[in-house]
């Protein structure tokens, strides 16, 4: 009954708030008609163009994309590795979408945060009841989109091929869900002429790899209260993660573009 209510709450406040900025407390996604209407056309008219500027940047190409079209639903994780990797995810499945986690303090801002939300943005509440308020609405969702990405690293490291440490949200929800998550591995080469010589780049090729889905069941226990075990969540990220890099390791990923931590932006994502 609790959970009904707060259900039907999120609705009706999503009604309320159809196309109108996002401020902490709202609900996360918007699933009103005339906002998932309003999506598709932005989508759709940015996205060649978006697309279009990564394909020059990093020649993107796709490994092993057959896989996503047999998923109906799951909770998808890459490594965070270019400012572009959302370009990317959405280049991975079209005609089908993807909601993609973000900060909630870019989601706020003036006009970004509506255009970012339209595109399939999706704000990471801050404390304790952002993973709450996530869940709640996450299963309607499904019901729009097939996948919902994370970047379980949690930060963007540019070009970086050592995978940090999972956060494990994503997981949690896929388990609560009872979704496969589906991992997706960012993979840079140098070229055929070495980096920032005469005829090489100062940017990496890139190769967006999917790998088979990872099922929750495999991993995920529960204690005798019904409640999912903490560390069976993260061995479950830990195994995902290491899955990644070795992918990584196999193709060779080049290390030497890495440039650290990308800064966030002061008054947009700090």
């Amino acid at each position: 009954m609790v959970q009904n209510r707060v259900r039907k709450r999120f609705y009706l406040e999503g009604q309320k708030g159809q196309l109108m900025p996002y401020k902490h407390g709202r609900p996360v996604i918007d699933l009103s008609f005339f906002f998932r209407l309003a999506s598709h056309l932005v989508l759709f008219l940015i996205f060649p163009i978006a697309f279009l500027i990564n394909y020059m940047m990093f020649f993107t190409r796709f490994k092993n994309r057959f896989r996503i079209y047999s998923i109906k639903k799951a909770v998808t994780v890459s490594n965070h590795t270019t400012f572009l990797d959302p370009v990317k995810i959405v280049s991975l499945a079209i005609p089908y979408l993807f909601y993609q986690t973000l900060l909630e303090a870019t989601v706020e801002f003036p006009f970004l945060g509506t255009f970012t939300r339209l595109l399939g943005g999706v704000p990471v509440p801050r404390g304790r009841t952002g993973y709450r308020k996530i869940l709640e609405i996450c299963e309607r969702s499904f019901k729009y989109r097939r996948f919902f990405h994370f970047y379980p690293e949690g930060e963007c490291y540019l070009y970086n091929q050592n995978i940090r440490e999972f956060k494990t949200g994503a997981f949690r929800l896929a388990s609560e869900l009872d979704v496969p998550i589906l991992p997706l591995v960012t993979v840079f080469s140098e070229g055929p002429f070495r980096p920032w010589s005469f005829w090489g780049r100062s940017l990496p090729n890139e190769t967006l790899v999917v790998l088979e889905p990872v099922y929750p069941s495999q991993y995920v226990r529960r204690d005798e209260n019904g409640e999912l075990s903490v560390d069976s969540i993260r061995e479950f990220a830990e195994s995902v993660r290491q899955k990644m890099q070795t992918e990584i390791d196999r193709r060779s990923g080049s290390h030497k573009f890495s440039r650290g931590h990308l800064q966030r932006i002061k008054g947009l994502n700090d």
